[in-house]
């Protein structure tokens, strides 16, 4: 016993002499060592506070000095936690209530018997030993409860707060020290999506046991009457004999997370670029109308599929910038056509789609259309620009026969089509023929690859006359495609599908193969015709080839043919599309010794101020300015100004589609050098022109 008691120091404080020693002899017969004797309060605090520090203080209340043994006591355990045992002969009310104050760990009156000292001493000890662990379980478990990221707030049993952590201070906006004995209700009000006041969990808890979670949506109101986003959790606070001591309620701020939610469900569903909802939201929303429809059939609705026309050239001309200007704009002006409760989506591109919700009737539907056109034909001012667009727009209806969203999109994009078809900025409502001719369309697909691969292409040669003197100085070669079921297909439909396959690229080069072998061969047939020429169309997918001047040396290695006698032709998009690279690109042809023709000039947007900044020989002047220029002014002047413009830049030029004597005496007059067209030769096929040249 005594071995295990060794280590307790008591610090005793007595103003008589003999009692304290008396006193000390008692301790130290019961084994106990002694840190000191006091016999004044601040004799006594300087004891307490030296190291070793003691493990018990013995306190007289009545001390030599100014100050008694409870002032003492108070100061010494501001300052160090320690049990203390009052020894006095005092015990009025009076004393009592000051001692008590202190928290004793006993209150001994004199005389006292030293069994009963010694249990108190050891009880003292002990329940200070249990303190002491309840107490650091206590920091233990504040520290924990202020480090999580989730805010905590307790209750008593009537549900006012006695606790609340940091994290809850910041939410709430209630401090610590204002919150405390505060109704839950007031530090933690909760509303839901509609602002109708919530129970707060906690009172649930207290009421029947267990708290409910709280429902989607749910707000806090701050303090300062803010919203915040919460979740939570209550539960009761229960002893070991499962009686309940209060309720806590631990919830977070969900504001982050709805926002990256938000975020989320905004890349997944909407356009970054024009704000409005993509293709898969506009899927899922269309789905489920039509799914509606399967189930109740007077839910009437429509699809409009809108493609800007000439969108492209915009992009290439002016640029991205501009041309996503144009997309921003164009899908205002959309939503100011529609009612609220219409759909416009962005599908990508120059690409809309709309639903038409509760359509009264198909004429409504056509009125929308039309108004939409009107609305996208006004002007538009974007930077320093003046831009004028218009919209091809498809239309359907939904009928029972439609199952799915996909269905309905596919039609009103073939009816989009139809609309472009059908001369651009106007609608076209789908029917079954347009289906019809989609299929015969992907079937004529597959029959051009499979001509392509098979070099089942067949190329005629229309020839380019002299002015001056009425000779052949060359020929443009002209893809044809002759089916073997449908006969010859116009390239006014072949090309388009060759463009949108990438099929022309292999087209190009093919044509570029054959007609520099065959004028070749004209050429060592025909040695007074050793200056003839032949042109051959590159469209702008060809040119973007990164090998594309690779193969026209190739080309003309493989035929022996000199490269003075080749012409490509381009259109002028071609030009805008990628200035910078299309001009290196036709400077190295140049060099080569290639001449460069800009093919159906006059109807692109190029800008005549950078003409001059290509390598271009020759301008040829679009077919549909040669018509009836004898008698139309304005075409007259047009034509007019393109030579001129040519000659100024040394260039000449080439009058395409003439057909008539007096459009050749037109433009023999205006100074044009060269013609091409029926009033001379069709285009002609190896056989007709090896004929021609011999005659």
């Amino acid at each position: 016993m005594k071995s295990s008691l060794a280590a307790t120091n008591i610090l005793i404080v007595e103003d008589e002499g003999l009692i304290a020693l008396d006193l000390e002899t008692h301790l130290l017969n019961l084994g106990y060592q002694i840190a000191g004797i006091a016999e004044t309060g601040r004799l006594a605090i300087q004891k307490a506070l030296a190291s070793p520090l003691p493990d018990l203080i013995l306190m007289d209340i009545r001390l030599k000095g100014d100050m008694d043994g409870i002032e003492a006591a108070s100061k010494i355990i501001a300052q160090i936690d320690i049990p203390i045992i009052f020894l006095t002969a005092f015990a009025d009310n009076s004393t009592l209530n000051r001692a008590k104050l202190i928290s004793p760990f006993a209150y001994i009156r004199k005389p006292f018997d030293i069994a009963d000292l010694h249990i108190s001493i050891e009880i003292a000890l002990q329940k200070h030993c249990s303190e002491k662990i309840i107490k650091q379980q206590k920091n233990w478990l504040n520290t924990v409860l202020e480090s999580i990221g989730d805010a905590v707030v307790t209750t008593d049993n009537d549900g006012n707060v006695t606790f609340i952590n940091r994290v809850a201070e910041s939410i709430t906006q209630w401090i610590k020290s204002e919150s405390l004995g505060r109704p839950i209700n007031d530090v933690v009000p909760l509303v839901d999506y509609y602002k109708k006041s919530i129970e707060n969990p906690i009172l649930q808890a207290l009421r029947a046991g267990r708290g409910e979670p709280l429902p989607e949506g749910t707000l806090l109101i701050t303090k300062n009457q803010q919203e915040v986003p919460v979740e939570d959790s209550a539960v009761l606070i229960l002893d070991d004999m499962q009686h309940a001591h209060g309720a806590v309620i631990v919830f977070r701020d969900i504001s982050e997370r709805i926002a990256v939610k938000q975020q989320l469900f905004y890349q997944a569903y909407y356009d970054t670029l024009t704000n409005l909802p993509n293709r898969l939201l506009f899927i899922n929303r269309l789905q489920h109308l039509v799914d509606l429809n399967k189930r109740y059939s007077n839910c009437q609705f429509a699809v409009l599929f809108v493609d800007l026309d000439r969108f492209k050239i915009v992009n290439d001309s002016l640029g991205h910038p501009i041309g996503d200007q144009l997309l921003i704009a164009t899908a205002k002006r959309l939503q100011k056509c529609l009612r609220p409760t219409d759909t416009v989506a962005r599908f990508g591109g120059d690409e809309f789609a709309i639903l038409l919700e509760q359509c009264p009737d198909f004429q409504s539907v056509c009125k929308l259309a039309d108004r939409i056109n009107h609305e996208l034909s006004v002007p538009y001012r974007l930077s320093s620009y003046d831009l004028f667009s218009s919209a091809s727009i498809g239309i359907v209806k939904w009928q029972s026969h439609y199952e799915t969203a996909e269905d309905l999109v596919r039609d009103a994009d073939i009816a989009m089509y139809q609309a472009k078809a059908n001369g651009k900025g106007r609608y076209a409502i789908f029917d079954d023929t347009m289906h019809t001719q989609v299929k015969r369309r992907l079937t004529l697909e597959n029959d051009l690859r499979q001509a392509v691969s098979n070099n089942a292409l067949i190329i005629y040669y229309q020839p380019i006359v002299s002015l001056a003197n009425s000779k052949i100085v060359g020929f443009e070669a002209l893809a044809r495609w002759e089916h073997p079921e449908q006969g010859l297909i116009s390239p006014e439909i072949f090309i388009p599908i060759a463009e949108e396959t990438g099929l022309i690229v292999q087209i190009d080069q093919w044509v570029l193969r054959q007609a520099c072998q065959q004028i070749k061969i004209w050429q060592d047939q025909f040695s007074g015709e050793t200056k003839l020429g032949v042109s051959v169309n590159f469209s702008s997918y060809h040119l973007s080839q990164p090998d594309v001047v690779e193969q026209v040396k190739q080309a003309l290695a493989d035929a022996d043919l000199s490269a003075a006698s080749l012409r490509l032709e381009i259109t002028e998009s071609t030009l805008i599309e990628n200035p910078e690279l299309v001009a290196q690109i036709l400077l190295e042809l140049k060099i080569l010794g290639v001449e460069i023709y800009i093919d159906d000039f006059g109807t692109g947007y190029s800008s005549l101020s950078r003409l001059h900044k290509y390598p271009i020989s020759t301008l040829k002047i679009d077919r549909s300015f040669i018509h009836n220029i004898d008698s139309n002014t304005e075409q007259f002047e047009i034509v007019r100004t393109i030579i001129i413009l040519a000659k100024a830049l040394n260039m000449t030029t080439i009058a395409e589609g003439v057909e008539t004597e007096k459009e050749i005496e037109a433009i023999c007059g205006l100074g044009c050098e060269y013609v091409q067209g029926y009033y001379f030769y069709r285009p002609l096929t190896c056989k007709q022109v090896t004929a021609l040249l011999e005659n």
